[in-house]
């Protein structure tokens, strides 16, 4: 047998091992991914099917070939090759084919799951809306602040994602997390007495003692939703901000009279937004503030209240926050 003939043979017998792997491989693809794209095409089964004995074909036509060149039999006639061109040009149109009804129909796929995962994403929020709710129209009777207090926790975090030292912790996930977690700040509250909550006038310390635990009852209520997720979700800052959103950085807050950077970033930021709204509000045992005045309050606070670099950066962005609070008037 010549050289060249060896070489044929054995280009033809890789051939032949690649199309066998390829069967192989389509077989267990198509297996794996016809749930994908089988609703796209009444005909995709009998495509699929059709595809794969044409790959058969090809493989036999190269045993057949390989067979001709060692019986030096003389097989390859015109009719042979043109049915090997014919046949080749089918199986490169069904492969196209069969490419394009997977990518319109995974296309297709992705379209569905981004819009259920938007109606998730809605139904989520609505719900933590209204949990949240319940506790506020408890203490206000007003939701308004839940609204207010995420509008300038947004307003505050994307100021602080350019300008602050804490520029590369606020990542768009991070602040995704802080926005959905921020309504619950007083979920707690639920389980404080109405006549604390609704009481005209100066608590006695033994009633602002049991205020207080407000803010370990929401922890304990988010934490033990959050223990039912086998992944890390939103609620673990929920939980954070539940706890800590009353505690100051000179360590004189509470329930744990953390101090400075002990207090975690999402709590300290919710507690100037949370008191700010306060000032602004009007109770039953005080007038609101005006914003100049509840900004003056707060810039007082730089230090010892707040962690200066959040006061300056909401400072900075006082305007943006009038504006909610004007839009958003109880």
């Amino acid at each position: 047998m010549k050289n060249h003939e060896l070489m044929a043979i054995a280009m033809i017998c890789l051939g032949a091992m690649i199309m066998l792997v390829g069967i192989i491989n389509y077989r267990s693809n198509i297996r794996s991914s016809y749930h994908l794209f089988y609703k796209s095409s009444r005909n995709v089964h009998k495509l699929c099917m059709v595809y794969m004995l044409l790959m058969g074909f090809f493989l036999v036509g190269y045993l057949l070939i390989i067979y001709t060149i060692i019986c030096d039999v003389p097989l390859c006639g015109a009719i042979f090759v043109g049915v090997i061109f014919l046949f080749g040009a089918v199986f490169v149109y069904l492969g196209t084919k069969l490419q394009a009804i997977m990518f319109y129909s995974i296309n297709l796929n992705n379209d569905e799951i981004v819009r259920k995962n938007r109606q998730l994403d809605q139904t989520e929020s609505a719900t933590i809306y209204a949990l949240a709710y319940q506790a506020e129209m408890r203490d206000t009777g007003t939701g308004k602040h839940l609204e207010r207090t995420s509008e300038y926790l947004r307003i505050l975090a994307e100021q602080m994602a350019v300008s602050s030292c804490y520029r590369n912790y606020l990542t768009p996930e991070y602040i995704a997390d802080l926005l959905k977690s921020a309504p619950l700040h007083d979920i707690g509250k639920v389980g404080v007495p109405d006549a604390i909550l609704k009481k005209e006038g100066k608590l006695s310390e033994a009633e602002f003692e049991l205020i207080k635990d407000h803010c370990a009852m929401g922890e304990a209520t988010l934490a033990k939703a959050e223990g039912r997720l086998d992944f890390r979700s939103f609620l673990v800052m929920a939980v954070t901000i539940a706890r800590s959103h009353h505690e100051k950085w000179n360590g004189r807050g509470y329930p744990d009279g953390l101090r400075g950077t002990q207090i975690p970033l999402s709590a300290r930021m919710m507690a100037i937004v949370d008191v700010y709204d306060a000032l602004r509000s009007e109770r039953c045992y005080k007038k609101a503030y005006s914003h100049d005045t509840a900004m003056e309050v707060i810039a007082a606070e730089r230090g010892e209240h707040f962690d200066p670099a959040i006061v300056d950066a909401f400072l900075d962005v006082n305007q943006k926050i009038y504006q909610v609070s004007r839009r958003l008037v109880d």
